[in-house]
């Protein structure tokens, strides 16, 4: 497997490029799957934190943003729209009242059943009409930049 760390710090990588294109294909992926959930009422943004958080529920806020590299304060607001839409819900820590961890609602749950689904469905249609691509490859090389550029944040 390349070592993309190597690549990173000694500054082989075309960043600029990269970046390029992964921004690209964020943007044009989201267009594309807001098309498909226009008739729930949700942006595809709002639609991935929903799905986030019906993968790790009981979450704070602040590290839902952390965990999701976003805004805290463009959290919140998507978060706000969420709860005034009763998918989810924001429920005080047992052992420290002020802490409000957040949780999906039962709407919410259904509407994650439906979110995944459609997104499924979009990138099964994507990889049937571009075979050449590997996305399994692909996944695992970003996937592997994440962590990288994390641990790099982090120290």
């Amino acid at each position: 497997m390349i070592d993309l760390s190597t690549l990173i710090k000694e500054d082989i990588m075309p960043k600029k490029e990269l970046t390029k294109y992964l921004s690209g294909i964020y943007r044009i992926t989201k267009g594309s799957i807001n098309q498909k959930i226009s008739g729930l009422n949700i942006r595809a943004t709002q639609s991935d934190i929903l799905i986030f958080i019906n993968d790790h529920p009981g979450l704070t806020q602040k590290k839902i943003a952390m965990a999701n590299c976003v805004d805290p304060s463009l959290l919140a607001r998507d978060l706000a729209l969420l709860e005034n839409n009763g998918w989810i819900v924001r429920q005080s820590d047992d052992k420290d009242r002020r802490v409000r961890k957040v949780a999906l609602s039962p709407t919410g749950q259904k509407l994650v059943i439906k979110l995944k689904a459609i997104s499924q469905e979009w990138w099964s249609n994507f990889t049937k009409l571009h075979p050449e691509i590997d996305l399994v490859t692909f996944t695992a090389l970003t996937e592997q930049i994440y962590k990288t550029l994390n641990k790099r944040d982090e120290n």
